[in-house]
């Protein structure tokens, strides 16, 4: 298990991406809207056109990790996105990262540790 957590986390840092790189790129479109100016402009956005190309490599990373690794080990580790994510959320959208949230990554890391470190 040990030989695939650089594929794991690989494929969770890019889904981690891949999101943070839609959420930007939906927030330069201004208002949601369904005309077709609005979906347009979406469609042709390069942060959402990098940020659904990443999310298909993370994809196809991924499948390769559940080939690999059982699905009670590997899932868990999805949660380093939302560490990641967190992370850089704060710095580039300065979305708030307060106490409970410091903690809940804490606890997110502990129980990664524990997952690792358990047999089977």
């Amino acid at each position: 298990m040990i030989v695939f957590i650089p594929l794991i986390l690989f494929s969770v840092l890019l889904n981690a991406i891949a999101q943070l790189l839609l959420k930007k790129g939906m927030s330069s479109l201004g208002e949601l809207s369904l005309s077709m100016d609005f979906i347009m402009r979406g469609v042709l956005n390069p942060y959402i056109i990098g940020g659904m190309g990443i999310y298909a490599i993370s994809i196809v990373s991924w499948l390769i990790v559940l080939a690999k690794v059982n699905v009670s080990v590997a899932y868990p580790f999805l949660s380093i996105g939302f560490i990641f994510s967190a992370i850089v959320a704060y710095f580039a959208f300065g979305e708030p990262l307060g106490v409970l949230k410091i903690l809940g990554i804490a606890l997110i890391c502990l129980g990664l540790v524990c997952l690792t470190m358990a047999k089977g």
